[in-house]
């Protein structure tokens, strides 16, 4: 992956002569326990998560966004630990009219046994632009995906196109979604990937969030169909004690259409801890349905496994 390692230090070595100038870091973090039930025999399974997402401003009008993710899957059913790992890095500059540009890196390495689509390793980068605004915020992205994938080829070069429409209407309600199209290119053949949702989520006061989305993903290169959709709840429990972090509870399934006739509903209660700092706020938990289709990534594969697990 010499791309990704000389993509990422790329963006690094610019973001570093800003470092004397920042001025405001914003960010959150969820530690969270999923147990997932599948039907047709599918067996259950318990994962463990680790998100998280941080914001670092500087003076000059450049900003660098951080993400990053690991989850560890015990399942019964895949004889081994399915395990997921996520990271992702933009380099943006917004200018006083409220136009935005910039460059993202995305690198996934996910290895299922089988279960899905096979062992997948993959690196997203391109650019972005559009306009981010108090009240509307809009994003388009086209880059390009090095991926070596056992269920569709070898290797596969993808191409990635992405919308992403946020709309705050009040301080306490946001309401996002998006659209990603990869056009895939493998060994075997060529397909196209796409994914398509919307999410929310509202402060209620007193402490208490509630949030909610649902995503379709649409993967025919490995005759696989995806619906995920999930709603929970949150309670700021500073309220009631002195600590600073949120407690969530989210109810979610995803009905897995594999092809042949393989049509599996999964059924997954997640529990999650988040702390927050900067003028982040208090929001979806970063395991939930919600936040994955909020803030998708750059391409439509990470999506459907960040709405999985």
């Amino acid at each position: 992956m010499n791309i990704k390692t000389h993509t990422l230090l790329t963006c690094t070595l610019l973001a570093l002569p800003g470092a004397a100038l920042a001025q405001e870091f914003s960010g959150a973090a969820t530690l969270g326990y999923a147990h997932t039930s599948a039907s047709n025999g599918g067996g259950d399974a318990n994962t463990l998560t680790l998100d998280g997402v941080g914001t670092l401003g500087f003076q000059n009008g450049f900003s660098l966004n951080m993400d990053g993710s690991f989850s560890n899957v015990d399942s019964d059913s895949a004889g081994g630990d399915l395990n997921v790992t996520d990271l992702g890095l933009e380099l943006r500059y917004r200018m006083y009219s409220g136009a935005v540009v910039g460059g993202y890196i995305d690198y996934v390495d996910f290895s299922d046994n089988g279960t899905l689509s096979g062992d997948v390793d993959a690196t997203s980068y391109g650019l972005m632009g559009g306009y981010a605004g108090e009240l509307l915020r809009v994003e388009g992205n086209i880059g390009w995906t090095d991926a070596s994938a056992t269920g569709v080829g070898s290797t596969s070069d993808w191409m990635d196109y992405g919308l992403n429409v946020t709309y705050t209407p009040t301080q306490n309600t946001k309401i996002a979604g998006h659209w990603q199209l990869s056009d895939v290119n493998t060994t075997v053949n060529g397909s196209n990937l796409y994914s398509v949702g919307v999410g929310a989520n509202h402060n209620f006061g007193s402490g208490i969030v509630g949030f909610g989305g649902i995503d379709y993903v649409d993967f025919s290169a490995a005759n696989v169909d995806a619906t995920s959709f999930g709603a929970g709840v949150g309670y700021d429990l500073s309220q009631v004690s002195g600590i600073p972090g949120m407690v969530s509870l989210e109810l979610a399934r995803t009905n897995l259409d594999a092809g042949g006739g393989a049509n599996v509903d999964v059924d997954t209660i997640r529990l999650g801890f988040t702390l927050a700092t900067g003028a982040r706020g208090t929001g979806a938990p970063l395991n939930s349905v919600a936040d994955s289709v909020m803030r998708p990534r750059h391409n439509a594969l990470s999506t459907l496994y960040d709405n999985i697990f």
